[in-house]
């Protein structure tokens, strides 16, 4: 049996080693040349009984079962991984991605009623970005609609078309609201030179859609987006902006997420424009 054979294969390795490691070796020794023929004697000895000892067969055989399944279990896992990662980067869109896929986006409210009612209630609705682009483009087309109400808040869509002052300072604001402001801006409301939007909760988002109407907006000369959460892809988008939009005297980028490097190219794309560094607040 194994278990008694196992003794016998140490003691022949223990042997073996005595005789392979002796304190000095001097080359051209015969006692030492009977030494190492002796251990090399004594290794094949060891060779002789592992290999009459049937449970190192079966070890061996059981270690290539287990790398035959530990491969399988790696090629099923990295499939699943590929699986994983091509779910993710169909699901992972850009914001920038969002107009391109607006026929595939699922609206919480019929696009006729978006169109044609006067009042609408968004307090209980959850709205991605890609659904707020599509909803304030057809809010664009609505003629009759006074306020849109959002959970602690009320967005007056009659002052937002007719007003030269809005000011919107600390009312809990999300990206929605932004977006929805930008559009209407963009089509609906071309007398306003005053947009205070400090202390609300805009990202990026929202910062994308405000830079994108400034590319067609030629009125409005004051923006305050002080103290939101406007991060790196927000800056890049009014880096852009600014450099084609002249009528802009104030923007309030202060107390967001910007980047250094950011901060510094919105002072450049300012004064390209502009005569000096005033009226922009970092």
């Amino acid at each position: 049996m194994p278990k008694r054979k196992a003794p016998a294969v140490e003691e022949g390795r223990a042997a073996g080693k005595r005789k392979a490691e002796p304190d000095i070796i001097e080359p051209g020794s015969e006692s030492n040349e009977d030494d190492l023929q002796a251990a090399l004697l004594g290794l094949s000895d060891d060779v002789d009984v592992l290999a009459e000892n049937d449970g190192v067969d079966d070890a061996l055989e059981l270690g290539d079962d287990v790398a035959d399944e530990s491969d399988d279990l790696e090629a099923e896992f990295l499939k699943g991984e590929e699986s994983d990662l091509g779910e993710a980067s169909e699901a992972l869109v850009t914001e920038d991605d969002a107009d391109a896929l607006d026929d595939d986006v699922q609206l919480p409210f019929e696009a006729s009623h978006l169109q044609s009612a006067t009042e609408l209630n968004f307090s209980d609705t959850r709205i991605t970005v890609k659904q707020a682009k599509l909803i304030a483009a057809h809010l664009a087309e609505n003629e009759s609609l006074n306020v849109i109400h959002f959970d602690g808040h009320d967005l007056s869509i009659s002052d937002l078309k007719e007003e030269d002052e809005l000011e919107w300072d600390s009312e809990e604001f999300t990206d929605t609201e932004a977006i929805i402001i930008a559009e209407l801006l963009k089509t609906k409301n071309t007398s306003c030179v005053r947009l205070d939007l400090a202390r609300n909760q805009i990202s990026n988002a929202g910062a994308k859609a405000l830079a994108e109407m400034l590319l067609t907006n030629t009125t409005l000369e004051y923006l305050n987006l002080e103290s939101n959460v406007v991060a790196e892809s927000g800056g890049v988008a009014f880096v852009k902006a600014l450099g084609q939009n002249s009528t802009l005297q104030y923007l309030n980028l202060s107390s967001n997420a910007l980047p250094s490097g950011g901060v510094q190219e919105l002072r450049d794309a300012w004064s390209n424009v502009r005569d000096s560094q005033l009226g922009l607040h970092l």
